[in-house]
Parts: structure tokens; sequence; C-alpha cells
């Protein structure tokens, strides 16, 4: 909600102008595509389980884009999810901020990251690992997603409505 305000047309597998993932996935707006949904996790464990659905599109997104990209994670900690997230989103991350400085552009990584101390991953321990992997970690989902407009009207020059 807080993107859609701010940036304007933007596509997405989400609410009552979704487009199939594979569709939003494709263009070359702004993307938001919830890799929980039905349409993705038909026969495979939902990704803050499974990361490896959201590491294969890092990766994807990461190695086709011409411009800047900002990239917003919401990463889930607690019981039945990813036993430590950041060890899988590490080495995406940096493989793909590489990918996109050999471009000469800029890959930045924005963590809406949901958690306390006491979850079995430890809140701490996984916003410092993804921090030193370059990520912006916030502990708010709202906060998150304020910053990575300000970012993603920067990155692609477009200014959306205000």
């Amino acid at each position: 909600l807080v993107l859609a305000q701010k940036l304007g047309s933007i596509s997405t597998n989400l609410g009552p102008s979704a487009t199939p993932a594979a569709q939003a996935l494709s263009g070359d707006a702004h993307v938001i595509v919830d890799f929980g949904e039905d349409e993705l996790t038909a026969g495979r464990p939902h990704p803050m389980i499974d990361p490896t659905l959201r590491l294969e599109q890092i990766a994807r997104l990461s190695s086709t884009g011409n411009g800047n990209l900002v990239l917003l994670l919401d990463v889930v900690l607690g019981y039945g999810a990813e036993p430590d997230p950041a060890l899988a989103l590490v080495p995406a991350l940096r493989a793909a901020a590489q990918q996109v400085s050999d471009r000469g552009k800029q890959f930045t990584v924005i963590v809406s990251l949901c958690g306390t101390d006491a979850d079995p991953q430890s809140w701490r321990r996984q916003a410092v690992a993804l921090a030193d992997a370059g990520a912006l970690v916030f502990a708010s989902n709202a906060q998150a997603a304020r910053h990575a407009v300000v970012l993603a009207r920067g990155a692609t020059g477009r200014t959306g409505p205000r």
C-alpha cells in the first residue's frame, strides 16, 4: 500500500489489479511479487521455509536488468521459518550486487526483518549479518517500504504520485 501510493504503476500478483507473477516479473516497471502466493507455492514450501524461489529470482533480476535495482525483502523469523535466513540470503545478495555493479549500476537491498531476539534465528544476529552484506535493515515493513520509495524514485528517475 505504501509503495503503490508513492510510486504509481506497479506490476504485482497482489490485490484487485493482480497479474500472474510471471507476467509481473517480466516487466521493467516497479514490481511487487509475493512469493508466498498460492500460484508460486503449489508443490513447494512457502519461501519463509525454503528460500530457493526467492534466491532464484534475485539472481535473475540482478543478471537481466539494465538499470539500478532496489530490492525490498520481507524476512520473517520464528519457529517454522528458515533456520538462518541470512546464511541463505547473504551470498545471493553479494553475488547480485557484484553483477549489478559490474554493469556500472547500483544495487540496494532493503530488508523488513520481522521477529525478535527471542526467536531461534535472533533478530539482532540476522540484522547484523544482512547489514554486513550491505542490506539496509528495518524492524517495520512500513519504514522499509518508505525507504524503498525514496530509493526507487532515484533509481528510475520516475517520481510517481506524491
